[in-house]
């Protein structure tokens, strides 16, 4: 008995062992099949239905879609002239054709936008994407893509976050980039929105690149606009490149500004765009409606002139006033390391609106330093203040370290109060320092000192307070090096010089 149970209990381990495997082969199979990879979910029948392509490209019989955050941060879409939005996939293979298909059906993803010509862009909130996880929409590399419009607006964005439009050229159009926030859309504040080493040109109509910040309840903060050229623009009585209304933070840096027939960097404030409405009470109605705190820096702007353009034409002439940079109602801005030449005004800090009709109604917090002004001959190189006494005051704010060479007037002083004008070098030009029938007199607060000045043609325009006069622009500077404590920090490079003499020499 014993024995024949050790034998039932051998034969039964037998075929215990038998069924394991199985099963275990049973399995593995099923892990073999389910590594197999799936069909492609776009078919001739339905071309609408469309697949999720991956940082790697798929192939016309794969389909990879979003399972996490990182492969969305990583996914990449295709746009082509030659794409389809109905049956393209946004692979390179099989690309869309519109940039803002692209956009809103995969915010969060880099939007590859390949060479050729497109027409108008408008972007709307669906393309937001993350802070982890911004819409990018870049030319692909090595490539040119142009968008073009004969009216209205190349690209246009509105109420869009966490957006970077890099390396597109837009082409005619009254516009070139708009950047537009609405109070009836935006739930919260917009944020991060760059624009970066885009190509604006031939605009006819107002703005190279501008940005509205309307919503008076939502500022648009983290803007940036870097690396842009913007040229051959005929911009009316509008300007090359401005931001307006409620911006709180941004930055503007390193841009190329040339050849157009307005203002060339423009930071304004007061104009209504973000002003509250009449329905709230208990508030100043302008409290958001300015930009501040931010930063210019680095750009270069030159020939920028109204001569020509109609919206200033004055008899048989035109009133020069376009400043290759200007603060117009802005507060709390640093501008430094600018070079700026041959404008009707090089810097300018004002505003045009009235203390009588708002308290706000002023400049303060502005802090120019360690820019190079040269050859701005239509009035000023440097100037600030109302241009007209019953205008806001220019308050409370710095020049110190700039270079200003062969200005018509080197500095204008109109009506302002308590700014500081100190270390500056001022190099040839007729006049040193103009007061204008705006200012108001002395005892004003205004500390010019400590300047040093060479080569002045009208010595009476120079006085011993504002600081050492020199006979010859030598005795002060090697070309625009200073060779005393005073002037900009910042020279520029060869590149630059080279594109300064070549506008001199025409």
């Amino acid at each position: 008995m014993k024995m024949h149970r050790i034998r039932n209990i051998s034969g039964r381990v037998l075929i215990f062992q038998l069924v394991l495997v199985m099963l275990l082969w049973i399995s593995a199979c099923g892990s073999e099949q389910a590594s197999l990879p799936k069909t492609s979910s776009v078919t001739t029948e339905n071309p609408t239905e469309t697949s999720v392509p991956s940082t790697t490209p798929a192939t016309s019989e794969t389909s990879v879609s979003k399972t996490s955050e990182t492969e969305e941060k990583e996914l990449f879409i295709h746009v082509a002239p030659d794409g389809d939005d109905l049956t393209g996939d946004g692979t390179e293979e099989r690309p869309f054709a519109s940039i803002a298909h692209a956009a809103e059906a995969y915010p969060g993803s880099v939007v590859l936008v390949h060479g050729g010509e497109y027409g108008p862009v408008s972007l709307g909130s669906g393309c937001s994407g993350t802070g982890t996880s911004p819409t990018v929409i870049r030319v692909m590399e090595g490539e040119k893509a142009v968008i073009s419009a004969d009216k209205g607006r190349c690209i246009s964005l509105l109420n869009v976050s966490h957006i970077l439009i890099e390396g597109l050229e837009t082409k005619g159009g009254e516009r070139g980039i708009e950047y537009l926030s609405k109070r009836d859309a935006a739930t919260d504040s917009l944020e991060d929105i760059c624009i970066s080493n885009c190509t604006v040109r031939s605009v006819r109509g107002e703005h190279g690149i501008c940005v509205y910040a309307a919503d008076d309840l939502h500022p648009v903060r983290d803007l940036t606009i870097k690396g842009c050229e913007v040229s051959d623009c005929r911009c009316g009585s509008s300007e090359s490149l401005v931001i307006n209304g409620n911006v709180e933070g941004f930055v503007i840096e390193n841009n190329i500004i040339h050849d157009n027939n307005n203002i060339g960097i423009d930071m304004i404030g007061f104009e209504g765009t973000a002003k509250h409405p009449g329905s709230m009470k208990g508030v100043n109605p302008y409290d958001s409606d300015f930009v501040r705190n931010g930063i210019c820096r680095g750009n270069v702007v030159y020939n920028i002139s109204t001569k020509g353009n109609k919206a200033y034409r004055e008899g048989s002439g035109y009133d020069l006033c376009a400043g290759g940079i200007y603060v117009d109602g802005g507060q709390d801005i640093e501008i430094c390391e600018n070079f700026i030449f041959n404008c009707d005004i090089g810097l300018e800090a004002a505003t045009e609106h009235s203390p009588s009709d708002n308290d706000l109604f002023n400049v303060s917090g502005i802090n120019v330093h360690d820019n190079v002004i040269a050859d701005c001959k239509g009035w000023a190189g440097l100037c600030f203040g109302g241009y007209d006494a019953r205008l806001g005051l220019t308050r409370s704010c710095v020049f110190e370290h700039n270079t200003l060479v062969d200005n018509g007037t080197q500095i204008a002083v109109q009506k302002s109060k308590d700014n500081r004008i100190n270390a500056n070098l001022i190099l040839g030009g007729q006049t040193a320092v103009e007061f204008t029938e705006a200012y108001s007199g002395k005892n004003n607060g205004n500390d010019i000192s400590g300047n040093i000045f060479a080569g002045i043609s009208d010595k009476g325009s120079w006085k011993k307070a504002f600081g050492p006069c020199f006979d010859k622009k030598t005795d002060a500077a090697d070309g625009f090096r200073p060779l005393k404590d005073a002037g900009s920090r910042f020279i520029p490079g060869e590149k630059l010089m080279d594109i300064y003499r070549t506008v001199k020499q025409q």
